[in-house]
């Protein structure tokens, strides 16, 4: 299988290479603010409609070029809500009349994201408490990244036909929490629970991609520190033991890389693949640790400090292992299936 890129590809990370190195700031702790200046350079680029219809607004790309944009976007250490955004524009592409909105979207002149969990429920997207009555909604989802922003909000709700998913404008959140005390919502035809599924495929493959980006810069950066670092007066890169630690930071990046390339490819084909994008959890967030500690560990106290670039980005690859279902979670999944494969006989 080749994975390399095309011409045009390849521009696409180009433009946004340079494009997030003139959005990137001095690195912050805590949650980042949405930046509506970096959100509208990214729509006139073409990035926020990348994987949605033409006729809606779109590109009519593929996951490929989503994986693209998001890397190069980690890989500045720029953090937005680009995931999010895939999620709730799959979520309106799948709907028969959310063609309006999505355009909106698309152009950057509406800020929407998703809102798919409810408190203590870990990752489940099945809703338990939020119920739909007619346009009428109740229940609680959070959290929802980037929510404050948002001039909507696309929900998933019970009836009593199932699964279904509604767009509420305007809301009112306070923080990351989105009460549905009879909120009235706009139901999108045709959006059920399998399009929930699909969009958070979409979603996480995204943010895994914005990990691969980190991964690559935090690696990036530790060597050139171990270059320039001296010690007993010889760079910490002469001393065997720390070459051998970088080696196998470059080991995982490169595992990852592959990962999230395959996944994005296969995602192309069939959206509906759980199996791969619970496996390319798993390889992103043991990589996105491993890395992330490794190049605090070798940069030492510099590492942590928050002038310092390397501690956000491990922050962020933690954050991003916790979002869409930890690396535990996506291990039971693929546990829960192995029953589903055909035992192989290595010896015979």
């Amino acid at each position: 299988m080749i994975f390399a890129f095309t011409d045009e590809q390849e521009s696409l990370r180009d433009a946004v290479r340079e494009l997030a190195t003139r959005g990137r700031t001095e690195p912050v702790p805590g949650d980042a603010p949405h930046d509506p200046a970096l959100w509208s350079a990214l729509a006139e680029l073409g990035a926020l409609g990348l994987p949605f219809p033409e006729a809606s607004g779109g590109m009519g790309a593929s996951p490929v070029e989503v994986m693209i944009v998001a890397s190069e976007l980690g890989r500045a250490g720029i953090r937005t809500a680009y995931a999010e955004a895939m999620v709730a524009g799959s979520l309106l592409a799948a709907s028969r009349d959310g063609g309006e909105l999505l355009g909106s979207l698309c152009a950057g002149d509406s800020f929407v994201v998703p809102a798919l969990y409810e408190p203590n429920r870990a990752w489940s997207l099945e809703p338990a408490s939020v119920m739909a009555d007619g346009d009428r909604l109740t229940g609680v989802r959070e959290p929802i990244p980037c929510g404050a922003a948002a001039d909507a909000v696309v929900t998933s709700a019970r009836d009593a036909d199932g699964v279904a998913v509604f767009v509420i404008e305007s809301p009112a959140l306070c923080g990351a929490r989105l009460d549905l005390a009879g909120v009235a919502a706009r139901r999108l035809k045709g959006a059920e629970a399998a399009a929930v599924a699909r969009a958070v495929n979409l979603g996480t493959l995204t943010l895994c991609a914005e990990a691969l980006g980190a991964m690559d810069t935090a690696l990036t950066m530790t060597v050139e520190y171990l270059k320039t670092r001296k010690q007993f007066g010889v760079p910490l890169a002469r001393f065997q033991t720390l070459t051998q630690r970088a080696a196998d930071m470059y080991t995982s990046l490169e595992l990852a890389r592959s990962t999230v390339q395959f996944a994005a490819m296969t995602l192309a084909a069939d959206p509906d693949d759980a199996a791969t994008i619970d496996r390319l959890k798993v390889v992103v967030g043991k990589a996105g640790r491993h890395i992330g500690q490794e190049a605090i560990q070798l940069h030492g106290g510099i590492g942590v400090t928050a002038e310092y670039a390397v501690g956000h980005l491990t922050a962020r690859l933690t954050a991003i292992e916790h979002s869409y279902g930890d690396t535990r979670q996506h291990l039971a999944a693929l546990a829960a299936r192995v029953g589903d494969y055909e035992a192989v006989d290595l010896i015979g």
